[in-house]
């Protein structure tokens, strides 16, 4: 799976703006896993946080930049 990087920037609950960076990548998964998982990574400065999903999830950019929202405003910022 190629890495296309995308930049967001994340508005959380007391109006400050996070820069994020996220991609898919699945090239760390057995063979097995990469017919249906990829993994996500968020970063935040020098943070990165990396969830396994379903591919089919990174076909559709809007359902995807909703979970990285979410992700970042649950914890507040700090992915680590």
């Amino acid at each position: 799976m190629p890495l296309n990087p995308r930049h967001i920037s994340v508005q959380m609950p007391n109006d400050s703006l996070y820069e994020v960076i996220y991609y898919c990548n699945n090239s760390r998964l057995s063979p097995g896993e990469k017919k249906t998982k990829t993994q996500l990574y968020i970063q935040h400065d020098d943070c990165v946080c990396v969830l396994l999903i379903d591919k089919s999830i990174c076909d559709d950019e809007s359902v995807l930049e909703n979970m990285v929202h979410n992700k970042v405003i649950n914890t507040k910022g700090h992915l680590c």
